[in-house]
């Protein structure tokens, strides 16, 4: 019999191992590292969250009007919508864990990317105002990149 402490240690390595596959797995997309990746896990379900500033390239061009975020916007939904099978089965055959529902959402303000996946049928996304810092340690440090050091690869 497991006691309380050994499956959450089970946990905590499987959280770390869908992590650390959903950051290669965009760093192989984009060239980029994530400047986060969040999981929030309890129970049955997990959300997996992965943070990533826009490359100088977007920024110059989500800065010249609507036209210019209109265009970084749909670039990130055309990229998401045509990698989730691919995500969700490179997070499946490195961890075993079937992601499920997934949102992309692109902040005009912060410049940044989040997508959410979860292991539930349906994920919503709530935007809850200013951003906060980030609290907690980087999971592995050859996925943690610092928002000013990210590549400028578009």
């Amino acid at each position: 019999m497991h006691t309380p402490f050994e499956t959450n240690l089970a946990r905590q390595r499987t959280a770390r191992a869908v992590a650390r596959a959903a950051g290669s797995f965009e760093h192989l997309l984009t060239g980029r590292v994530p400047t986060s990746v969040m999981i929030v896990a309890d129970g049955d379900w997990m959300v997996v969250s992965l943070s990533e500033a826009f490359s100088t390239v977007e920024r110059r061009l989500a800065a010249n009007g609507q036209e210019g975020l209109t265009r970084v916007r749909d670039f990130h939904q055309h990229l998401f919508d045509g990698s989730l099978d691919s995500l969700r089965r490179h997070v499946e055959r490195q961890t075993g864990v079937t992601l499920r529902g997934a949102v992309a959402h692109v902040d005009s303000v912060t410049g940044s990317v989040m997508k959410t996946f979860t292991t539930s049928a349906a994920v919503e996304l709530f935007e809850l105002g200013r951003a906060v810092r980030p609290l907690g340690v980087p999971i592995d440090t050859h996925l943690h990149a610092d928002a000013t050091s990210s590549s400028d690869a578009a």
